[in-house]
């Protein structure tokens, strides 16, 4: 009873204590159920029209880009890469969006048409659809496609270990998605075409114009020749036109700093360092025979830029500094470790110099394993025979060849040594082979049947390791400019400082606008990585000074935030909009001077010198639009006042007129195009997009 009581007495307290329990337990559950979410819009790079892409789906479009990228043999940054993953996304959505509120679509059969049937325009510059001769190649196209429908329908239980195949296909669904926006877009501009017209008075008036060809003479007086001094132009003025033109200065949010970039260049020690190392080479390429071992130790120790592989190679293909050596030198020489621009050279010749076709075309029957019980070998063996036997190998490969080069009766094209580095001898087979000949290859269970079919001349050529070694900065160099640029900041913590001191010590402080939040590299700048300093920016206010120097491979940088420009106009007070505004202004004080002092001249003394213009037509734009328009408004013998163009002031007189020579180009659906092409920014601008790609890169 007494505890009974004590609750009686302290139930206000117990409810409270109970509440908060159950809210805790509530919220914690709650926490607990709605984490993923939480976790999924953290994930989240963007969406566009309703449509998400997170991290994982976003990396793995951006994979499937850069193996197209290499197999294309582009050298495309991965920055550069993401950029182009991010706006096919956009523009997909968004077109798919747009197409979608007035029931249009791309549909399947469409895109095949553009595939198989008649390939897509888009489709012509694909590296790897061009024959031999770099022309687009149907025949490759169609082979390709076959190919991925092996893919496709091969069974999930079965890998398939052709890596480049896959590398090419989930390249492929990102031209697909390419060409698709492609199509779309022709769709929208036929569309748009259909249904615009021309009032009938516009169209009569542009054919009258088309119709004619004018001569006229033209007095012209540039604005630059007119003296700035002569025409000032006060601060109010410079404001009033710019909120006239506000919309030419519309921009996305940006920053602007100011960096100073301590270069960071090697010293004596570092040179005799890159030295002693390739000495250390030299002498090991002396000692090792095993080719392989070579070619390994080259490869591990020379500059990227520098690649030796097992394989006779032309004097073309071997660094300039090394050719005399290598078509000169005995086999096992090794040359004498060099000094040669920004690198330490040596090379050691690996074999006699011979005489080999540089490149040599081949037909080819390719079998692999199509289930767990099938023998490729064995059907290689038996079709070999055949062949041997006197069997046509362009039937053969017709009928038995598991690749692209099936529909091609085996053809396959000119190789150089090297390209088929798989099946091992094949370049020796080969290229010492003779024209007709037929050899079979194995590749664990992938075997091929060759038959040589053509081989250019023999020229020269020799196989040789080549090991070059970069001078670079050392940690004790590089250490030194860090602490150079680190002594900078303690001493300039202001951003008046930061700027104004750098002179002085023999620095310069570069600036840098605008940076975007997604840019990945600072424009008109050699800073390594520009993205971490743009990440920086945005994460700064204007007089912020950077903590510690910004540290790259050869680079130390420092920077100062200037100044913070939210989405919307560009304001005023940076010099490019109240300049480009100032310079209107004095433009049409130069041209009302200019036409009030020609008014009432005659043509021949406005100017010392009077062009004539023969053959002129208004619908090819080779003049000031204000001229042309003018000329083509007057009657013959007619001088106009003075007109204000765009590039300075001009007067006219009319000398005569003809019917037009050849038909009028019709440049309609070209300027539908250019209005369309623009209308897809205001699209752009308008559709809701949401970016997180800066919080993630």
């Amino acid at each position: 009873m007494a505890t009974l009581e004590k609750i009686r007495k302290r139930g206000k307290i117990v409810m409270v204590v109970v509440f908060v329990a159950l809210l805790c337990f509530v919220i914690g559950d709650f926490l607990s159920n709605s984490s993923a979410i939480f976790n999924s819009n953290r994930e989240q790079i963007g969406e566009v029209c309703g449509k998400k892409i997170n991290s994982a789906e976003f990396q793995r479009s951006v994979e499937a880009y850069t193996n197209f990228n290499k197999l294309e043999g582009n050298n495309v940054s991965e920055a550069e890469i993401r950029n182009e993953a991010w706006q096919t996304f956009v523009i997909s959505n968004m077109l798919e969006d747009q197409m979608g509120k007035i029931g249009m679509s791309i549909s399947q059969d469409e895109l095949e048409y553009a595939t198989k049937v008649n390939p897509h325009r888009e489709l012509w510059n694909l590296q790897i659809l061009k024959d031999e001769n770099g022309n687009f190649s149907p025949q490759r196209l169609d082979g390709m496609l076959r190919a991925f429908k092996q893919l496709e329908e091969a069974p999930e239980d079965e890998s398939v270990n052709n890596e480049y195949l896959k590398d090419v296909y989930n390249g492929w669904l990102c031209v697909e998605r390419k060409l698709v926006n492609s199509m779309a877009y022709e769709k929208l501009v036929t569309l748009t075409a259909s249904a615009s017209r021309a009032p009938k008075a516009e169209k009569d008036l542009i054919a009258k114009f088309a119709g004619e060809q004018v001569d006229f003479a033209c007095a012209f007086k540039p604005y630059f020749m007119m003296p700035d001094s002569a025409f000032a132009v006060s601060d109010e003025e410079g404001r009033a036109e710019y909120e006239k033109i506000k919309n030419a200065f519309k921009t996305d949010k940006f920053r602007s700093i100011k960096a100073i970039v301590f270069d960071v260049r090697p010293g004596e020690a570092d040179s005799v360092e890159a030295k002693n190392r390739t000495i250390d080479n030299e002498n090991e390429l002396k000692n090792i025979t095993d080719l392989e071992e070579v070619y390994l130790l080259a490869s591990q120790e020379s500059d990227p830029n520098f690649v030796s592989r097992n394989m006779y190679v032309r004097d073309n293909d071997i660094d300039y500094a090394l050719r005399e050596f290598a078509f000169s030198a005995k086999k096992d020489s090794v040359i004498p470790t060099f000094e040669d621009g920004l690198f330490y050279k040596t090379a050691k010749v690996l074999s006699d110099v011979v005489t080999r076709p540089d490149s040599v075309k081949i037909s080819v029957i390719f079998l692999a394993k199509a289930n767990k019980e099938d023998n490729p070998k064995k059907k290689a063996d038996s079709i070999f025979e055949a062949i041997k036997a006197g069997a046509s190998f362009a039937e053969m490969a017709e009928k038995f060849s598991m690749d692209n080069s099936q529909k091609n009766k085996g053809e396959f094209g000119w190789l150089k040594e090297g390209m088929f580095g798989r099946f091992k001898d094949f370049d020796e087979t080969a290229f010492n082979g003779k024209v007709g000949q037929t050899f079979q290859l194995s590749d664990k269970d992938d075997q091929i049947i060759v038959k040589i079919d053509s081989m250019t001349a023999p020229v020269r050529k020799v196989k040789i390791a080549e090991v070059a070694i970069r001078i670079e900065a050392g940690s004790d160099t590089y250490r030194r400019y860090y602490e150079k640029a680190s002594k900078y900041l303690s001493e300039n913590t202001t951003l008046d400082e930061f700027v104004n001191n750098a002179a002085s010590q023999g620095l310069i402080a570069y600036e840098y606008s605008p940076l975007f939040e997604n840019d990945y590299q600072i424009r008109n700048s050699n800073i390594e990585n520009g993205r971490k300093v743009i990440k920086w920016a945005f994460e700064h206010e204007v007089g912020d000074i950077t903590s510690q120097p910004f540290e790259f491979t050869n680079q130390c940088v420092i920077a100062a935030l200037t100044g913070i420009v939210d989405k919307g106009f560009l304001p005023y007070s940076y010099s490019y909009a109240n300049d480009y505004a100032k310079r209107k202004v004095m433009e049409q004080k130069k041209a009302d001077a200019t036409i009030s002092e020609w008014k009432d001249k005659d043509i021949s003394a406005c100017s010392e010198k009077i062009d004539t213009v023969k053959d002129a037509r208004f619908d090819i734009n080779i003049q000031d639009p204000a001229v042309l328009a003018t000329v083509f408004s007057m009657k013959e013998g007619e001088t106009s006042d003075p007109i204000k163009g765009v590039s300075g002031v001009y007067k006219v007189k009319v000398l005569g007129k003809k019917p037009a020579s050849g038909a009028a180009p019709n440049n309609y659906r070209r300027e539908l195009e250019m209005m369309f092409r623009q209308s897809m920014g205001v699209l752009i601008d308008k559709t809701d997009i949401v970016d997180n790609r800066s919080v993630f890169y």
